[in-house]
């Protein structure tokens, strides 16, 4: 039997936006992969904001309620008890959706996937408390509260702009412990979250919920002396936190890499703005932007930098690395949720200094990085099943069964 009850269990999954491009944030494509394996194994129903996709692009086998998208800008934000993330999603026409489907019908788990989806609490134990079998589940991301605080600190603000975002900090901090501890099950995206949650609400159950992974594989791969002495760095930089990532690196690193000859690309989505600045400031940088195949992009590389500096969670472009071999060499702070060990299945470094003395002493050892990608890849291969995430989250409906629960 797939599940560990008699009946396709109905799940109510409430997240930001509808999960599919223009939508392709870490958060989206993670919700995208819960929301579609677990719809395998339950009746899956989601209430989602328009987020620029078409419905009919979106998977079969779901039940889609999309409604009009998210509030902008940021400012009317401050007079709401919602932090901006949760603030933005709280429309009229959603929370209505949102009551009318907790009110006409029962369900076995109710979903909030994300920080943003916040402001459905009440909602929800409202509903838990007229349907005692009904399991509320909150889907993390990552430890919300130091991200964003990392997040703050590293933009340059107006004193006005910094006390709202201390004040939007509070509620993001409020919001998020009362998610953790008000729920029934909190899924984490890394085992590195369950020490801190557990210090917030220790009783409550944990289940860890690394991302699946179902993009390319590259069967096998070699790095050699004939491989372009090119560095990647991979994702899309639509962020203001992802930019000033990016910038931050290349204003440690980038004179270093130049003069010993190594070449870096941006490859992801680029804003046309952001673009202009890397040409100018750091020439020698190739900034290829968005591209639909990156497996063939890949092959003239000899590793992906990972250089967040800011940022808790699981980082996807880790998996897309991983399984179309390009060797992981980055932060250490960054690199997280890996079966497989520092300095065999990636190489990091404990600054962005350092890592750029790691970048220039490696790339001249072909055959270390392209052990270091066999490892990787063989390591992960198995690790990362969709499906045994919905096996997991369809067990922790099941009060008798704690397997799956930390």
């Amino acid at each position: 039997d797939m599940t560990t009850q008699s009946r396709r269990p109905r799940v109510l999954y409430f997240t930001k936006v509808l999960p599919y491009p223009p939508a392709v944030a870490g958060d989206a494509v993670y919700s995208r992969g819960l929301i579609e394996t677990w719809a395998t194994f339950a009746d899956v129903t989601v209430v989602c904001a328009d987020g620029g996709a078409r419905v009919e692009d979106a998977a079969d086998g779901v039940t889609w309620v999309v409604t009009t998208a998210q509030r902008r800008g940021r400012a009317a934000s401050v007079l709401s008890t919602f932090p901006l993330i949760a603030w933005k999603g709280a429309r009229r026409d959603y929370r209505r959706e949102a009551k009318r489907h907790l009110r006409s019908d029962t369900w076995d788990a109710v979903v909030l996937d994300n920080i943003g989806s916040a402001h459905l609490l009440r909602d929800a134990l409202r509903h838990r408390r007229r349907h005692q079998d009904t399991t509320v589940l909150y889907t993390s991301h990552e430890w919300e509260y130091p991200t964003r605080a990392g997040k703050y600190q590293g933009y340059d603000m107006s004193l006005p702009k910094r006390v709202m975002a201390r004040w939007d900090l509070a509620k993001v901090k409020y919001w998020e412990n009362r998610l953790i501890r008000r729920t029934d099950v909190v899924t984490v995206i890394n085992e590195a979250d369950l020490r801190p949650f557990r210090a917030i609400a220790p009783q409550r159950k944990y289940l860890v919920l690394s991302p699946g992974y179902d993009g390319p594989m590259t069967p096998r791969r070699t790095i050699d002396a004939t491989t372009p002495r090119r560095i990647a760095l991979l994702g899309g930089r639509r962020s203001e936190q992802k930019q000033q990532v990016l910038l931050d690196w290349f204003s440690v690193a980038y004179e270093r890499l130049d003069k010993h000859g190594i070449e870096m690309a941006v490859v992801g989505d680029v804003p046309e703005s952001l673009k202009r600045r890397v040409v100018t400031e750091y020439p020698n940088v190739d900034v290829v932007g968005f591209v639909d195949d990156l497996e063939s992009v890949i092959s003239g590389f000899r590793a992906g930098l990972i250089v967040d500096t800011v940022g808790s969670g699981f980082k996807l472009r880790l998996l897309s690395q991983i399984f179309q071999r390009l060797p992981i060499v980055g932060l250490e702070s960054a690199i997280s949720g890996l079966p497989t060990p520092p300095g065999d299945g990636y190489l990091a470094a404990e600054s962005l200094d350092a890592l750029a003395t790691l970048v220039c002493a490696v790339i001249d050892d072909p055959a270390l990085l392209d052990a270091v990608q066999n490892r990787a890849f063989d390591d992960c291969r198995s690790a990362f099943s969709w499906d045994d995430r919905a096996r997991s989250l369809t067990a922790a409906l099941d009060p008798s069964d704690e397997t799956a629960l930390s």
